[in-house]
């Protein structure tokens, strides 16, 4: 795999990765290793019609992975994150 490929491959996971951490409520670090940080929640509709777009549908192909478990994948972790706040309030 050339360079152009790999930096195409790249890009298109930051995309990904902004939009589930936009859809979470997280700040967003590109390389993975920054602790999770609630940030707020202002772009989480525009994150929700992206990832379940034709869009996100299209870029997930170009690099071998199913949109639809993208998406599947960001709301259980969200649902996962709602009941440990809710475990944590109570």
């Amino acid at each position: 795999m050339d360079g152009r490929c790999e930096g195409s491959i790249e890009l298109i996971v930051a995309v990904f990765r902004l939009a589930i951490a936009d859809f979470l409520g997280h700040s967003y670090s590109h390389d993975g290793s920054a602790p999770i940080r609630r940030a707020t929640t202002r772009y989480r509709s525009e994150a929700t019609i992206f990832l379940t777009s034709p869009w996100a549908a299209y870029l997930a192909d170009q690099i071998g992975l199913q949109a639809s478990a993208i998406w599947r994948e960001a709301r259980r972790v969200d649902d996962l994150s709602l009941v440990d706040r809710a475990s944590q309030a109570a």
